[in-house]
């Protein structure tokens, strides 16, 4: 049985998540479900934006978004604690 993910954001990460969505016209809520729904389903970057530390989640919607969040992670017995780090927007597929 997998492990629960515990998902939080940085205050650094959030003000990033405001700023970058709002250049593609998304507001607050979407952009940061947008991020979580990435951390959520699990899929790592494969050669975009990846970090030598931390986790690179990976998620395309079709409005033509790939969302890229870095993820620093701690395991513990029970869950997976996900502290995004960063949230990288870009148009098109990875």
């Amino acid at each position: 049985m997998p492990k629960k993910r515990i998902i939080d954001i940085e205050a650094h990460a959030l003000f990033r998540v405001l700023e970058r969505g709002s250049k593609f016209g998304l507001d607050y809520y979407e952009t940061k479900e947008r991020a979580f729904s990435a951390v959520k389903l699990g899929k790592l970057a494969k050669r975009k934006h990846l970090s030598k530390e931390f986790k690179t989640y990976y998620n395309y919607f079709n409005d033509n978004l790939s969302f890229y969040v870095i993820c620093q992670e701690n395991e513990f017995d029970k869950y997976v604690k996900c502290l995004i780090r960063t949230v990288i927007i870009e148009e098109g597929r990875q």
